[in-house]
């Protein structure tokens, strides 16, 4: 049975911070035929299928215009690596990688502790038979605070 995804967000600053989330399944891969697709694809089918659907519930202004509600293909838009091991698959996601993925984390770091971020992680369906499209999961980042971040020796 396959266990887990991860998703590792690279976020640049003065201070790199990574962002590690899990998702794991409960059902069998083969009971879902878009994700089965997605897990055991190449990168170039996973870059143009990993959609990220952004929501700022709770913030300023200016932090809910740069960051908008659009879902993106993230394989698209940062270098994504994917990391296959027999019972999970890894996505590493460079935020730094874009010039104005960069600039809006840049700004989005300055109100952190200020804001409640909603973000859902779906495998983009192109046909009719691929729909529903799927769901790997949602995370909530509830007023963050980076002076509490634990350093990484390296």
């Amino acid at each position: 049975m396959w266990d887990k995804e991860c998703h590792g967000l690279e976020v640049p600053g003065s201070n790199t911070y990574n962002l590690a989330l899990y998702y794991v399944l409960k059902s069998p891969l083969e009971e879902h035929p878009l994700l089965h697709r997605f897990v055991n694809g190449d990168d170039a089918f996973r870059n143009s299928r990993f959609k990220l659907i952004p929501y700022i519930s709770k913030g300023s202004w200016i932090v809910k215009q740069s960051v908008g509600k659009k879902a993106c293909l993230v394989g698209q838009a940062l270098e994504t690596n994917y990391f296959r091991g027999k019972n999970y698959l890894e996505l590493g996601i460079d935020v730094g990688s874009s010039t104005v993925a960069r600039g809006v984390v840049s700004l989005v770091l300055g109100y952190l502790n200020n804001l409640v971020i909603e973000m859902a992680f779906v495998i983009q369906g192109n046909t009719p038979e691929e729909l529903p499209e799927c769901l790997i999961g949602t995370c909530r980042l509830n007023h963050l605070d980076v002076s509490k971040t634990v350093p990484v020796e390296k």
